[in-house]
C-alpha cells in the first residue's frame, strides 16, 4: 500500500482490501474523481457516507476512503503525465 501523504490518523496495517471495505473502497474511488485535496473533500464524503444507509459508521472507514481516494488520485495524476494527446484531441 503506497500512499501518497497519509495522515495522522490513517493506520497502514490495516487491510483496506478486506471484503468489509469494499463499499467505503468504491465510495473513495469514485470521489478521487474531483480535483478537491483531502482536507476539503473529507467533510462533504462524511456528510454522504453519514447520510446514506453504508456499511460502517465514518469512523469505521475514514482510512479505507482514503486509502481508495489517495490509490485512485495517485493512478490519475500518472495517466495524465503519460499522455502525449493534448486535452482537446481524441487521439486517432
Amino acid at each position: 500500500m503506497s500512499i501518497s501523504r497519509p495522515p495522522s490518523w490513517f493506520d497502514a496495517k490495516v487491510d483496506y482490501t478486506d471484503p468489509r471495505y469494499h463499499e467505503a473502497v468504491a465510495f473513495g474511488r469514485a470521489a478521487a474523481k474531483n480535483t478537491w485535496d483531502w482536507d476539503v473533500a473529507e467533510p462533504s464524503l462524511m456528510e454522504v457516507w453519514s447520510l446514506s444507509p453504508r456499511q460502517g459508521k465514518w469512523w469505521e472507514v475514514r482510512g479505507a476512503v482514503f486509502y481508495a481516494w489517495d490509490e485512485a488520485r495517485l493512478s490519475f495524476s500518472s495517466t495524465d503525465e503519460d499522455d502525449e494527446w493534448p486535452d482537446d484531441v481524441a487521439g486517432f
